[in-house]
């Protein structure tokens, strides 16, 4: 059985259950383990057990939990699922299959012998409205899946869609929301009613379908068949069916769920869990501390599933470590710890009134700082690093008050030592002033706080805001167009601040604290696509990088070309089907960062992340949710991890990490080694040889010393295509590589080994 628990039980289901998604190569850009998810799975949705096991789905994956070792195995799009956002969860016992539906309407049937993912119910084109799968019930070799459309019923054996009934009355479609099967019978609980028909002479056409005399035709939420039993819920009104007869069942106040585990039927309520063994008969009540979405009792024990505690057992919560929840606005990660700010703004100024505070994964364990740390702070939107003392932070909300009737609470932003908020900074105490919006800060070389602040003072004005190393402060009217121009996360390049206004046509503003520049989309104070400047950065190369609303532009030279008054920038310009085009227009660039091989990362509004090459004329990468462990095509933030070369993306779904070959390195070597290695027959990528210093030079030769290769390095790395110098595949053998640091003061030697 392939949930059988004996023997390395939690990963069969990583090495048998899911070789689908690998042979489809629905991955194929890179290898899934360089991906890592940090999603949250503290919100759980459905409980299953399956031969003693608990599996427990979340907003963006699955865990595993064995009640007798207390081991967890996570499962996510990272390393199996298709998709985030479940909304559907269930087993098979006939046919010995979890069943797994997602928001975007797709479905995952994970099998002992086969895996399928059904790229979305196949629904007719007049149908426009939500996709979702609600609920996939399995009866025999068929499982009946419900939507908003009504309800299909697939094939579990063939893999393929049999019938589709749409649930339209007065020509509006209405969902249901969960099914039930009894003696060979179809229950759906709808907006409308229940409708029951026969299984086995499942028709499209929804008139032939049948609704209970003297029941309510009120929206039912939950349908489930125990002992012979159709019990299903309106509101908070529970029915029974007992084959002949519908009756009131009783009346249960913040009902959430009904669920049946073998002869225990469950109902939850907001904070507790109430049994009935087969004879319908209250065997007792299971309160719990955290608000419940289900709840399930497996052998004597009664879980609860929270919506921010995991699985409840008595008074412990049991989940994967992760962040508090998925929401994500930023991201920072420095030496192995993670910082996750949930925002946010929309439209890049008004405030969500966010109350989550923020996550920090501080090398070992998440750790969730409440908005009661920080006088009810509300959109925590970035947390800088102290580069010299990773113990210190600063944490920035983007709204002023804690809410609109304490205005006279000025929230600003707050330093961190030692995991603990040791001050705030407000106009009543420090040079950042009202309203206090702040966008985000950076610490420049010397130790200054660089902070971008928006809607300041009558005019809604924009300021740069440094606060100096010796603990004074400077702040400058940035001239920004009025109505609040809506700062982003300044950087800084040769001593001077950039900030990125995408509000009000204020364009890209560049200040040394004393005079301001800007670059916009007038002729001749840079020329870009749109003024609504989103994202920039400063390569290896002095390059200024500026990502729009409305696609990218570069300027060479950039303080030289301000400083001119008279400048323009320029776009990326490829090659497409032979013709000339500019690289990503009309696309919304939400970030850009460079890596230490100057190679760049550009997250977007709708189109996922591009990974491009020194100069931006060839794609490394396209991710996308698509083609990748990506959760969210609408990526907010990138940030990389210098000393590991990881590259993490917060997205509106959650946070996930790629972890790339390029790292910050010095002048000396560091752990030298390349891979694959060996090179195996069929390899058709490149071989990477990585712990270099800067600008290494890096020579291949073969046994008899005879040049292959050579290159320079690039952030800490080296690439071989396995190919000599006149593009040809080497021959199988050992292969040394010699390498020596820019002053040669230093040399390093490996090998490779090639089998072809």
């Amino acid at each position: 059985m392939m949930f059988n628990k004996q023997g390395d039980y939690l990963f069969r289901i990583v090495a048998v259950l899911f070789v689908f998604f690998q042979t489809i190569g629905i991955f194929a850009q890179n290898n899934n383990v360089r991906w890592e998810d940090h999603f949250s799975y503290s919100n759980v949705s459905h409980i299953l057990e399956i031969n003693g096991l608990i599996f427990c789905s979340a907003e963006n994956g699955l865990f595993i939990y064995d009640p007798n070792s207390g081991e967890l195995e996570k499962n996510s799009k990272v390393n199996e699922l298709n998709d985030v956002g479940l909304t559907a969860f269930n087993y098979s016992q006939e046919t010995d299959q979890l069943l797994i539906g997602y928001r975007s309407g797709e479905m995952d049937i994970l099998g002992p012998d086969e895996n399928k993912n059904m790229l979305e119910i196949p629904l007719h084109q007049s149908y426009t409205g939500d996709k979702r799968v609600n609920d996939i019930e399995p009866a025999g070799t068929v499982a009946v899946v419900s939507g908003e459309f009504g309800l299909a019923t697939f094939d579990l054996e063939n893999y393929e869609f049999n019938e589709t009934c749409y649930f339209i009355q007065a020509g509006t479609y209405f969902g249901v929301k969960e099914s039930a099967v009894s003696n060979g019978v179809i229950y759906a609980a709808s907006d409308k009613g229940i409708f029951y028909h026969p299984l086995d002479e499942f028709i499209t056409n929804f008139t032939a379908w049948e609704q209970p005399i003297g029941m309510p035709l009120t929206p039912f939420q939950h349908i489930v068949e125990f002992q012979g039993n159709i019990i299903a819920a309106s509101d908070d009104n529970v029915y029974r069916f007992d084959g002949d007869n519908w009756l009131m069942f009783a009346n249960y106040p913040n009902l959430r769920d009904l669920t049946v585990n073998g002869n225990t039927l469950s109902i939850t309520q907001a904070s507790s869990i109430t049994n009935f063994d087969e004879n319908l008969i209250n065997t007792g009540t299971v309160s719990f501390g955290s608000p419940l979405n289900t709840g399930l009792k497996v052998s004597n024990i009664t879980y609860g599933g929270s919506n921010d505690a995991g699985l409840l057992s008595g008074l412990n919560s049991i989940y994967p470590d992760g962040p508090f929840n998925n929401q994500s606005w930023s991201v920072t990660a420095v030496n192995g710890q993670i910082w996750i700010a949930p925002g946010g703004m929309s439209n890049f100024f008004i405030p969500q009134y966010n109350i989550n505070g923020f996550y920090h994964f501080d090398g070992n364990y998440w750790v969730h700082h409440t908005y009661d740390e920080m006088l009810q702070a509300r959109d925590i939107v970035d947390i800088e690093v102290n580069p010299i003392d990773n113990t210190e932070f600063y944490v920035c909300s983007w709204f002023e008050f804690p809410t609109w009737e304490q205005e006279n609470i000025h929230i600003g932003m707050f330093r961190y030592k030692d995991g603990q908020m040791v001050n705030h900074y407000n106009s009543e105490n420090s040079g950042i002033l009202f309203r206090e919006r702040i966008g985000g800060s950076v610490f420049d070389e010397a130790g200054n706080l660089w902070i971008g602040q928006s809607f300041v003072e009558e005019g809604a004005k924009t300021y740069m805001i440094r606060k100096n190393a010796d603990g004074s402060w400077k702040a400058i009217d940035l001239n920004a167009a009025g109505g609040g121009a809506g700062a982003r996360k300044p950087f800084i390049y040769n001593g001077y601040g950039f900030l990125a206004l995408p509000r009000s046509d204020s364009g890209l503003k560049i200040t040394d604290m004393e005079v301001v520049y800007t670059i916009d989309a007038t002729v001749d104070r840079g020329n870009l696509p749109s003024a609504q400047v989103t994202a920039a950065a400063v390569d290896l190369n002095g390059v200024l990088w500026i990502g729009t609303i409305n696609g990218l532009r570069v300027l060479y030279n950039p303080l030289q070309a301000v400083q001119s008054e008279s400048f323009q920038t320029q776009p990326i310009v490829i090659e497409q089907n032979g013709l000339p085009e500019a690289l990503l227009t009309d696309v919304q660039i939400n970030d850009i960062k460079v890596d230490g091989a100057n190679q760049k990362w550009l997250a977007t509004e709708t189109a996922g992340v591009y990974y491009f090459s020194e100069d931006g004329t060839s794609t490394v990468f396209h991710f996308t949710s698509g083609n990748s462990p990506l959760p969210s095509n609408k990526v907010n933030f990138i940030s990389i991890d210098k000393s590991s070369g990881k590259v993490f993306f917060a997205t509106d779904k959650g946070v996930v990490s790629y972890r790339s070959d390029a790292v910050e390195v010095g002048d000396s070597f560091g752990d030298v080694y390349a891979y694959p290695n060996p090179v195996r027959p069929g390899f058709n990528g490149e071989v990477t040889i990585k712990g270099l210093p800067i600008d290494a030079d890096v020579r291949i030769v073969d046994i008899t010393g005879n040049l292959i290769y050579k290159a320079k390095s690039a952030g800490g790395v080296a690439k071989w295509d396995t190919r000599n110098m006149n593009g040809k595949p080497v021959a199988s053998g050992i292969y040394l590589v010699l390498m020596t640091n820019q002053d040669a003061t230093e040399t390093k030697q490996t090998k490779i080994a090639i089998v072809r």
